[in-house]
């Protein structure tokens, strides 16, 4: 058996922000051009201060060549000195040596002050520069002049600090330009995530994109804009279906009325609504009498007339708080909650009889007149449960309808 190896789990920790990763680019690319910028400066002062440092040297060895020149051609040593003198006392000059025409040492003079920096003398005086003395024409010797960093240092020190305050405002400058365009861009961008966030989680279909400062992303936010107003449409149609379709699954269409479903629902929520106050409430089961004459005489059109005369009378005579439903072709459930001292079964009962019996007008220009026959169950007297009250009330309903036959 082959053992496969899972795929790697991707860990939402370990994601990062699109600023964050901007930053970070950023800062690579404004170190790498401070760091350019830096090396670029320092090569420029180098070659700068070396041209510098050697015209320096060239000249005084041309001064020491001018100074020589007429005791060499007399072969005197201590003029030759006295030629160099003026030498000695240039900063900068650690060494000065001038041979004859053979390339024999004539006189020699060695600096007596310490070099400070021996690593500038190494880089920008190697090697001593070296003037040739002509007399007519003649070579009759020549005059080497070794340079120190004594006059280097200070150059050395303001070009250190001129390149970092370059460094510094190019430093800043570029961060400053990268955080401009970290928030030029991040910010709209956010803008966008957060509406699409709200979308997603919350189903705010009325959020949208505000117009934004970049072209590609605002043409981007009005598509997104233009795509959550039609989802904002269908949402609206969804929940039009949605209610239209609760309520036909709770109501009869004839009549209106809530259905057998609902009755069942709002029995049992005001049963457990009685018993935790210790309360009470009536039932009311309500039947049409001889229903069946009024479709066989005057048709299905003129039972439905009845139908809808006697629902909307039956809701006439109710409270605010009562409920009544249609369960079947021709009865009906009243609940009368609450039901206290001041209000009695009987007398609604009788407020609904009254109301039935008023005439009921026909399609086809008659008239009928309706009559009901009521049950009245009272909870928790009658029953403590939705099947023991609608039982109690189907009884007492028959014992109505057969004493109203018996009369």
């Amino acid at each position: 058996m082959t053992s496969q190896t899972p795929p790697p789990v991707e860990r939402i920790g370990a994601r990062t922000t699109l600023q964050k990763l901007l930053s970070r680019f950023h800062f690579g690319i404004t170190l790498f051009a401070v760091a350019l910028s830096g090396l670029t400066i320092l090569l420029a002062g180098v070659t700068a201060l070396r041209g510098y440092a050697d015209r320096n040297i060239e000249l005084a060895a041309q001064l020491g060549a001018y100074g020589v020149e007429p005791a060499l051609v007399f072969n005197d040593p201590q003029a030759v000195r006295e030629g160099l003198e003026p030498l000695t006392r240039i900063p900068g000059i650690a060494r000065l040596r001038v041979l004859n025409d053979v390339g024999r040492p004539v006189t020699e003079w060695t600096s007596p002050a310490t070099d400070p920096a021996p690593i500038l003398t190494r880089i920008f005086f190697p090697r001593p520069f070296a003037v040739t003395v002509q007399r007519n024409g003649s070579a009759i010797g020549t005059v080497e002049v070794w340079g120190d960093s004594s006059t280097l240092i200070d150059y050395v020190r303001l070009g250190l600090l001129a390149g970092l305050g370059c460094l510094l405002v190019t430093a800043f400058g570029t961060i400053f330009l990268a955080r401009r365009f970290e928030y030029e861009l991040v910010k709209p961008l956010n803008e966008i995530a957060t509406v699409a966030h709200d979308v997603r989680l919350h189903r705010r279909f009325d959020k949208r994109v505000q117009p934004l400062g970049i072209s590609e992303l605002d043409r981007l936010g009005g598509d997104i804009n233009a795509l959550l107003d039609e989802l904002q449409g269908w949402q609206g149609h969804m929940e039009s279906e949605h209610a239209m379709l609760a309520h036909r699954a709770s109501h009869d269409p004839l009549t209106a009325m809530p259905n057998r479903a609902a009755f069942d629902e709002q029995l049992t929520l005001r049963i457990e609504a009685a018993a935790g106050r210790s309360g009470r409430f009536a039932l009311l089961f309500i039947d049409a009498d001889n229903f069946k004459a009024a479709n066989d005489n005057f048709g299905h059109a003129a039972g439905d007339a009845v139908l809808v005369a006697l629902s909307a009378r039956i809701k006439e005579t109710l409270r605010k708080g009562d409920f009544a439903a249609r369960i079947g072709g021709d009865e009906f459930i009243v609940i009368i909650d609450p039901l206290d001292n001041e209000t009695r079964a009987e007398s609604l009962v009788n407020r609904i009889r009254g109301s039935v019996a008023e005439p009921v007008s026909l399609p086809g220009g008659e008239t009928y007149r309706a009559a009901v026959s009521v049950g009245v169950a009272i909870f928790p007297d009658n029953g403590s449960n939705a099947t023991t009250l609608l039982t109690a009330a189907d009884a007492a309903m028959y014992a109505d309808k057969m004493t109203s036959r018996s009369k």
